[in-house]
């Protein structure tokens, strides 16, 4: 049974429809480069903060970056009236914290600067 039954059940239909599959789909789009698709995996208040310019100058690191060492831990939340899902990293620091939104898991934070 899906922790989220309100959501699409395959990552295929929705790639921002849990928090891990969330953060795997950003990090591809980051090691891709594609900011136009990247941005739409952020709330409103960051979108404009992803920029060419900021990819070229991620994309490098985000070359070793693996999803193992992004997702360590998730701490479900809720804020202002909405779910969210502080993801915490291996090394123990908070990477973003991800607001669901009209179904999607969207970071609040730009987790790749």
């Amino acid at each position: 049974m899906s922790l989220f039954p309100h959501l699409p059940a395959r990552a295929e239909d929705n790639p921002l429809a849990d928090p891990t599959t969330s953060i795997a789909h950003q990090l591809q789009l980051l090691q891709a480069g594609d900011a136009p698709k990247l941005k739409g995996c952020f709330t409103p208040r960051q979108k404009h903060k992803i920029t060419p310019e900021l990819m070229a100058s991620s994309q490098q690191t985000a070359a070793h970056m693996s999803l193992d060492h992004l997702v360590n831990a998730i701490q479900m939340g809720e804020f202002e009236g909405k779910q969210t899902a502080k993801i915490t990293m291996k090394n123990g620091r908070t990477l973003t914290t991800l607001i669901l939104t009209d179904g999607k898991w969207l970071s609040d934070t730009i987790w790749f600067k």
